[in-house]
């Protein structure tokens, strides 16, 4: 009669194993599949930062004045051209209070292609007087966000019969 039990509590965990091994699989399908539609999204966007970085520098001409260079790599995912009219950094309001000229728009007006790159690179100056170098690393000064201004001709598509 014992080896009747053990029988029966083998074949439950084959079951509950087998019953496991199903999730699992459904799991691991159903995470391929959010996936792939999240990529999808990335790729409707059309236009992202590829890499970016910026610089702080003294001004030659005025001390106080901290010129603040960035440079990133703008990428059209799309297969199609647009034309690229302005680029804005985004700036904390702190930071802003500091410009020394307001207008840091950056215009543009190029051409990029589908499925290309363009590097572009900009500067604004900030006024920093009374602050030591380390004054002006606590600013915690960030260029990692832009407002992009482009233009892109599309059209209704057509069915050949």
């Amino acid at each position: 009669m014992k080896k009747k039990i053990k029988g029966v509590s083998e074949l439950k965990n084959q079951k509950r194993l087998m019953i496991l091994l199903f999730l699992l699989t459904i799991l691991a399908l159903s995470g391929c599949i959010s996936y792939s539609v999240k990529t999808d999204k990335i790729v409707e966007d059309g236009l992202i930062i590829n890499s970016s970085s910026f610089g702080l520098g003294e001004s030659e001409e005025d001390v106080g004045i901290t010129v603040v260079t960035y440079n990133f790599t703008l990428r059209n995912r799309t297969n199609k051209s647009i034309m690229l009219e302005t680029v804005e950094p985004i700036l904390s309001k702190d930071i802003q209070e500091r410009l020394i000229d307001r207008d840091i728009k950056l215009d543009i007006n190029e051409k990029v292609d589908g499925n290309s790159s363009e590097e572009l690179t900009g500067t604004f100056k900030l006024d920093t007087k009374g602050l030591d170098k380390e004054g002006i690393i606590n600013l915690n000064i960030n260029v990692n966000e832009f407002n992009i201004a482009f233009e892109q001709v599309i059209g209704m598509n057509e069915v050949n019969n």
